[in-house]
C-alpha cells in the first residue's frame, strides 16, 4: 500500500462543514490545498491536509479569514506545520473564559544587572537578551500564573525581520510560548508565525547554503555561509568570561566602550548577543594581545 493511501477515517475526514460566529466555513483537501497552504503544495500529503481541515474545525478556526490561519511546508524531509496568524494568536485566549490577562516585555543586560522589564523598546546602553510572559489564567477555580523566558539567542539568525524588529519578535515568541502552557489544548498542533520563522522555517538546502522562508512562503533571505563546525552562538558564562577579562585589561570604566570598540571595528556590530565562537576567539585573542602589550594602539573608543 501506498504511503500516501488514506484509512477509512481518513476518507470521512476529507470534508468538513461546521460554523464560527455565524459564518459556515467548508473545507476539503484539494481546497486547501489550492488555496491555503504556503511554501510548496505539492509536497504537502493527504494526510497532513486531512489533519489540518479536521483541526480547524476542532479548534473552531477560520482559515477563510485572511491571516488566521494556513498550512505551510517547504521541504519534503519535514512535516507541513499549522501555523496561527499573530492576531488570532492572542485573540484566541482573549475568548477563553478562562482568561485573567498577561504580562510580558523583554530581558535586557543593563550594564552588569540583568532586567526583565515590559514592554519591547530597547533603551540605549541595554542589552537585548531574550523575551519573557506571565499568562494568568483560572483552573477548577484556582488563579494560576504561567511563565516563559525565551533567550534571543536560541531564536534570532539576524535575517528577515529578526534584523530589525529583534526585541518585538523574541516577545512574540515568548508569549506565544506561554499562552500554549497555559490553554494546551486551544493551541495543540499550531504554531505563531514568530516560531516558525524564526527557526522551524530555515532550512538547509545544501552544504553552506541557508534559506529563510517566510509566512508567505517567500523566500526572504538567502545567504551563503563558511562557518567553523563549532561556530556556534557563545554561552552566557563566555561572554561573562568576556567582560571579566576586558575589566582585567582595561580597567571596569574603559571596558564597555572598548569591547564595543573592537566588536564594531572587526564584525561592523556592537551587540555580544548573536556572537559566534569564532568572533568570540577573536576578541579574546585580542584583549590578551593588548594585554601583552603586542596589539595595535587604536585609542579608546569614545
Amino acid at each position: 500500500m501506498a504511503s500516501n493511501a488514506l484509512s477509512k477515517v481518513e476518507q470521512n475526514a476529507l470534508q468538513v462543514k461546521y460554523e464560527i460566529c455565524g459564518t459556515v466555513v467548508e473545507l476539503d483537501i484539494d481546497f486547501v490545498k489550492k488555496y491555503l497552504v504556503r511554501g510548496r503544495s505539492e509536497l504537502v500529503t493527504d494526510q497532513e491536509l486531512v489533519m489540518f481541515i479536521n483541526t480547524c474545525k476542532m479548534q473552531k478556526l477560520n482559515p477563510l479569514a485572511n491571516g488566521e490561519v494556513y498550512l505551510i511546508k517547504y521541504s519534503k524531509d519535514e512535516p507541513a506545520q499549522m501555523v496561527v496568524g499573530k492576531d488570532s494568536y492572542n485573540k484566541r485566549a482573549f475568548t477563553n473564559p478562562n482568561y485573567l490577562g498577561k504580562e510580558d516585555g523583554i530581558t535586557v543586560l543593563r550594564g552588569n544587572t540583568v532586567v526583565q522589564k515590559k514592554g519591547c523598546c530597547l533603551y540605549p546602553q541595554e542589552e537585548l537578551l531574550g523575551g519573557w510572559c506571565r499568562v494568568f489564567y483560572v483552573k477548577m477555580g484556582i488563579k494560576l500564573e504561567a511563565f516563559r523566558e525565551v533567550a534571543l539567542s536560541e531564536y534570532n539568525k539576524n535575517m528577515a525581520n529578526w534584523k530589525t524588529k529583534p526585541a518585538t519578535m523574541i516577545n512574540k515568541v515568548a508569549i506565544a510560548q506561554c499562552l500554549r502552557d497555559a490553554f494546551p489544548s486551544d493551541y495543540e498542533g499550531i504554531y505563531a508565525e514568530e516560531e516558525l520563522i524564526s527557526s522551524g522555517l530555515i532550512q538547509a538546502e545544501e552544504e553552506g547554503k541557508i534559506k529563510v522562508i517566510d509566512a508567505d512562503g517567500v523566500v526572504v533571505d538567502e545567504e551563503v555561509i563558511n562557518l567553523p563546525e563549532d561556530d556556534r552562538v557563545i554561552t552566557q558564562e563566555e561572554r561573562k568570561a568576556m567582560f571579566t577579562l576586558a575589566q582585567e585589561v582595561y580597567g571596569k570604566e574603559e571596558s564597555g566602550g572598548k569591547l564595543k570598540q573592537m566588536l564594531k571595528d572587526e564584525f561592523d556590530t556592537e551587540s555580544t548577543t548573536s556572537l559566534k565562537k569564532s568572533q568570540y576567539d577573536k576578541i579574546m585573542e585580542l584583549i590578551e594581545q593588548d594585554r601583552s602589550g603586542d596589539g595595535d594602539d587604536n585609542g579608546d573608543a569614545e
